[in-house]
């Protein structure tokens, strides 16, 4: 079977590197630093027929957020009839833990986790754990 690939999108450079370093032994990572970029990452890899297992997401970026980069994501998917056990597994990733971002990220953009960067360190491989994106 082949290595999964994950896709960290941040616009802090920093946080995106401590991620793929916590990340690295679980999947091939690939970073974004906007959503715009993490569009066409997105989709070239689909359209290569290596779709990516698994996205990280922060919700604020400038120019476009989160939220929208997860949504024109998700649009893809649906156009190139990708299975729904074959979607995407999103992780979303927020300074801010408060109940709208929350009830957003797992309702409107079908998140399978959700992780405060000030517990990031502590609670992401538990978190994706028990979402079963990774064992």
């Amino acid at each position: 079977m082949s290595k999964k690939k994950f896709l960290i999108v941040d616009d802090d450079e920093r946080f995106a590197l401590l991620a793929s370093s916590k990340l690295e032994k679980y999947a091939k990572c690939y970073m974004a630093s906007n959503g715009e970029e993490a569009l066409l990452f997105f989709q070239h890899h689909a359209q290569e027929g290596a779709p990516f297992s698994a996205v990280f997401m922060d919700i604020e970026m400038p120019d476009m957020s989160g939220h929208e980069a997860v949504q024109q994501m998700r649009a893809l998917e649906k156009e190139m009839g990708t299975a729904p056990q074959a979607e995407f597994k999103l992780v979303m990733l927020t300074a801010h833990s408060d109940v709208k971002n929350v009830s957003v990220s797992f309702f409107k953009d079908q998140a399978d986790a959700f992780v405060p960067k000030e517990k990031f360190k502590d609670n992401l491989i538990p978190e994706l754990k028990k979402a079963k994106i990774i064992n």
